[in-house]
């Protein structure tokens, strides 16, 4: 192919007279005429970088970056205010602007690999309260290997492999226990009394003491080992003993989670308002790679605290458990916690008020007109919806990481905050609607949100009562006098 059809074309009698022309190469040519069409079949007056972006991708989606070199190239000679655009365009790419073309390498995670859950460690750090994998009864390491499989036990089938984990790690300071008060380690009575035992010993000196949660989750690994073993009706009545004691205390005891909350104050609007604080500081902006993490941080406030996903499942990929469907972004993602023995997907069909949350990072730094053609390339293209500037797959702590950054709670307070906002303001009606985002399938969670909000409605008539009969006894003179005292010590404090 030669110059000659594409110098021939009317558009170009503008720029035979400029110097230079017959000396570019025919690629930088070729390149130049691209965009002179994608001008013309567009109606764009006046392109930006982000029009030179998305017509490299769709002129050489394999090398859009090359494209734009060679047009580069070429608008030096034919326009020389373009320059600087091409140059922005490259920029876009290069940082990854957004999530339009095919997964980085490594994007997609790898299917699950053989494991063996007691495999000696080269190096292994050392326990202080629980012995090695390893060095478990080799019974014990038969049927944990077992479960890794994913092979039925006696009475029940493998638990996932993250419960697996949980399950060896607690029978693992168990042995140690035992151990360290010369017993064998099994699940008779004397054993687990002696290791729980032990266990409350080592809570009692945390800060916030015993939490009943941890002890009633820890008899809950043990019994779903006894259950997946040859262990002894025996064995298994006394942990079902200890379990439904250990409800008993913990549904006695709010958990940390409601007192992380009351310290920070969080609800789920004030997350919402602070993602859109965070959109807004990233429009406003200058380095480029500060505006992507400001707003992949105001993207994650917003979207879950509406829907407030497990960590495990958080991590969204376009076009797999987040796809732009009926005018809409639709969250459709197995549960990890039940996706093992009874696969269920929760689908949620987001509002235009978080939607948007997701527009924002698809968009990127491209014009708002493009957001139609980058949803749909977004849908196609199997990235995570959150990526690092460069492009590149965050590890799976990213997404609580930035959560705990910019609320100062933990990623699990989500579903809490969700529960407690919606019983207070719209009691069951309200639980119920969080206990389907939250995909709870358990009536028990609903009364545990009821009775904290019960407790709290209870706390906050008792408080005002007392206030009441207080102001009734002394003048209203004296009252506003106690108050300004009270005022003024709060602030020498």
């Amino acid at each position: 192919m030669s110059a000659h059809p594409i110098l021939c074309k009317p558009v170009w009698g503008h720029f035979l007279h400029l110097d230079g022309l017959h000396d570019l190469p025919l690629t930088t040519l070729i390149a130049a005429d691209e965009m002179l069409d994608a001008i013309r079949r567009t109606g764009t007056v006046d392109p930006s970088s982000s029009d030179y972006a998305l017509w490299a991708q769709g002129a050489a989606s394999d090398d859009p970056g090359g494209w734009l070199d060679r047009l580069g190239i070429a608008a030096a000679v034919i326009l020389p205010s373009e320059t600087r655009k091409i140059a922005g365009a490259q920029a876009l790419l290069r940082k990854g602007a957004s999530p339009l073309g095919p997964p980085p390498s490594g994007a997609h995670a790898e299917a699950p690999s053989p494991w063996d859950p007691c495999e000696r460690l080269v190096a292994p750090r050392a326990r202080k309260v629980s012995v090695h994998p390893w060095d478990l009864p080799e019974p014990w390491q038969a049927a944990l290997r077992r479960a890794a499989q994913g092979l039925p036990g006696q009475k029940t089938a493998a638990p996932a492999r993250d419960i697996l984990r949980r399950t060896r790690e607690k029978l693992c300071q168990l042995a140690s226990s035992a151990l360290e008060a010369g017993l064998a380690p099994d699940l008779s009575e004397p054993v687990v009394s002696q290791y729980l035992g032990d266990l409350e010993a080592r809570l009692r000196s945390r800060p916030h003491g015993i939490r009943w949660a941890t002890m009633r989750a820890t008899v809950e690994e043990l019994y779903r080992f006894a259950r997946y073993t040859r262990m002894t009706d025996d064995d298994r009545k006394y942990l079902r003993k200890r379990l439904s004691r250990y409800e008993f205390f913990e549904r006695g005891q709010d958990a940390l989670k409601f007192a992380a909350l009351l310290d920070t104050g969080n609800t789920t609007l004030s997350v919402i308002d602070k993602a859109d604080e965070l959109l807004e500081q990233a429009a406003q902006e200058m380095d480029p790679e500060t505006r992507h993490r400001l707003r992949n941080a105001g993207a994650i406030l917003g979207l879950y605290s509406i829907v407030p996903l497990r960590r495990a499942d958080a991590d969204l990929i376009l076009a797999e458990t987040l796809r732009w469907e009926s005018g809409t972004w639709v969250i459709d993602t197995p549960i990890q916690k039940t996706m093992s023995h009874s696969p269920e997907h929760l689908v949620v069909p987001l509002e235009p008020e978080f939607s948007r949350y997701v527009d924002a990072v698809v968009r990127g730094d491209f014009d708002d007109q493009h957001l139609p053609e980058l949803r749909a390339r977004a849908t196609g293209s199997g990235r995570p919806l959150f990526v690092h500037p460069d492009g590149s797959r965050p590890s799976p702590t990213y997404i609580p990481r930035i959560f705990k950054e910019q609320t100062g709670n933990s990623f699990t307070t989500t579903r809490t905050m969700l529960h407690t906002d919606q019983a207070i303001s719209r009691g069951e009606v309200g639980t119920t609607d969080a206990m389907q985002m939250c995909h709870h399938k358990s009536s028990k969670i609903a009364q545990k949100y009821q009775e904290q909000r019960i407790r709290g409605v209870a706390i906050n008539r008792v408080q005002n009562a007392a206030a009441a009969r207080r102001a009734g006894l002394v003048s209203p003179d004296l009252l506003e006098a106690l108050r300004t005292l009270s005022t003024d010590e709060e602030e020498r404090e």
